[in-house]
């Protein structure tokens, strides 16, 4: 009879050691999970050479280019590290479509809320329950180059 004590506590102590063991595990890849940071940049692996043009259109309607591989450089950068987040915006319309035409032909479309001071905000149709929050860094850059390209639209125009 004592045998069989000794077994069932050996077997007892196994099972509670595996399922600990198993928790543990379970815990600590749960914490890895919510301690990453979803970005834009992740899921979508698109480089500077995959962009042949960015076309901008405002709010307004009005439409320009970069085609500089310096600025797509650029732009990829401030959107690669924007913090994926999951939620329904209710907001006004966007403030500009920024459509990044690729070389195999695909378009691919993400919307602007920039105008005000604390607007960092984009979404990608391609997902349609996250939205994305620029640091303030990638938001500067995006304004950045937004004006140059005015400037050089009206330099074209007005000269």
């Amino acid at each position: 009879m004592n045998g069989w004590k000794v077994r069932m506590r050996m077997a007892v102590a196994a099972a509670l050691f595996g399922i600990g063991l198993l928790s543990a595990c379970n815990d600590e890849a749960g914490k890895d999970f919510a301690a990453e940071k979803r970005t834009w940049g992740q899921p979508h692996h698109i480089q500077a050479e995959d962009i042949v043009s960015l076309i901008v259109t405002d709010s307004s309607g009005n439409t320009g280019s970069i085609v500089s591989r310096d600025a797509i450089g650029q732009f990829l950068e401030a959107i690669q590290e924007a913090s994926a987040e999951t939620a329904k915006l209710d907001i006004r319309p966007p403030d500009m479509l920024m459509a990044l035409n690729l070389k195999d032909g695909r378009e691919h479309l993400l919307y602007f809320w920039l105008a005000h001071n604390n607007d960092r905000l984009f979404v990608d149709p391609g997902r349609s329950t996250e939205h994305y929050t620029l640091t303030a860094e990638g938001k500067n850059m995006i304004l950045h180059l937004l004006d140059e390209t005015r400037k050089s639209l009206n330099s074209r125009f007005y000269a």
